[in-house]
């Protein structure tokens, strides 16, 4: 009996010391990056770390959205909706640097560093502007159809493309006169634009699929519809989108279906579904490209999925209702 007892109570010791270096190990080995993340309701820039802590929180602005990069790696430039402005933050001190206002309903934005150009979809205002980013000056106003969200410029400056999500349309500008010189035809409510390299991939929200068009020829090349099993259509609403060029991954995020999705950019494929948080929304990328963070709008979390084995390792505590993110090393 007392060896009995003694095999037991080993074996346990064995079991809760292989537990807590399991523990101990977590997920992979991240390399070393600050992401920062908006949160839409609770009005904040969080910043965190490879281990998924929030190591500050910095009230912004009232509904902080679309963030972009900066001119200098230390500035995120942030839409405040409700404002009706948009700031550039300086991650490094924490502060807010500058502001260009009044920017009506300011929802998503893209910058062209070389001619230092700021360009704003304009939600409420069926259109978008475009600014003198040195300056803070209003250049052009770029009229579109209703509820504009996703906006991409070329590397060249050449061409600019705004989301139309009301109207079902890209609207297409060029970069240089800010002429309207066509729309695409998208299916229900693009959302998020993204250019990679010859290609121009759209997120149809309502249409349950990403549709890839010709950046040149704005021909439609191809599109990915999302159906696992056990989903409806109408379940599958695409958001976000990334690209991972060292995997030939594309990764996006698939809103009420609460998974994110892996699609092979060459042969269009979707290769793997993940389960993530309620509403997976924003995408971010680690300087390595081993580990996509997920932001998850309705369940006001963010989750960490390691890309060697394509499994989630982490979700921690976001704030309310994040929106966008930015990763830097």
């Amino acid at each position: 009996m007392e060896k009995h007892l003694y095999r037991v109570n080993f074996n346990r010791k064995i079991i809760v010391f292989l537990v807590l270096i399991i523990i101990s190990i977590g997920g992979p080995r991240a390399v070393a990056f600050e992401a920062l993340v908006t949160n839409e309701r609770s009005g904040d820039v969080i910043h965190v770390d490879e281990d998924g802590r929030t190591n500050h929180v910095v009230p912004i602005c009232n509904r902080p959205r679309g963030m972009v990069r900066g001119l200098v790696d230390s500035h995120v430039i942030i839409a405040c909706s409700d404002d009706h402005k948009v700031i550039t933050y300086n991650r490094a001190t924490r502060t807010i640097e500058s502001e260009i206002s009044p920017v009506r309903g300011a929802m998503n934005i893209a910058i062209h560093n070389a001619s230092s150009r700021l360009f704003v979809t304009n939600e409420g205002a069926a259109r978008a502007s475009a600014f003198d980013l040195s300056s803070g000056q209003l250049i052009a106003e770029l009229p579109t159809g209703l509820e504009p969200d996703g906006i991409a410029i070329t590397d060249d400056g050449k061409t600019l493309f705004v989301a139309s999500e009301n109207a079902g349309l890209v609207h297409v500008f060029d970069g240089s006169t800010y002429e309207q010189q066509g729309v695409i035809k998208t299916n229900l409510r693009p959302r998020r634009i993204t250019l990679f390299k010859k290609e121009l991939w759209v997120s149809s929200e309502m249409g349950s699929r990403v549709e890839i068009f010709d950046i040149e020829t704005h021909a439609k090349r191809d599109e990915v519809i999302f159906a696992p099993k056990g989903f409806r259509p109408e379940q599958m609403t695409p958001v976000d989108i990334a690209f991972n060029d060292l995997a030939n991954e594309a990764y996006i995020a698939l809103g009420s279906a609460n998974h994110i999705a892996i699609v092979d950019i060459t042969t269009r494929q979707i290769t793997k579904y993940i389960l993530v948080g309620r509403r997976a929304w924003g995408l971010g990328l680690s300087p390595d490209k081993q580990t996509l963070i997920v932001l998850n709008g309705l369940s006001d979390d963010f989750t960490l999925i390691d890309l060697q084995t394509k499994r989630p390792y982490l979700t921690k505590r976001a704030g309310l209702i994040p929106h966008s993110i930015k990763v830097f090393e």
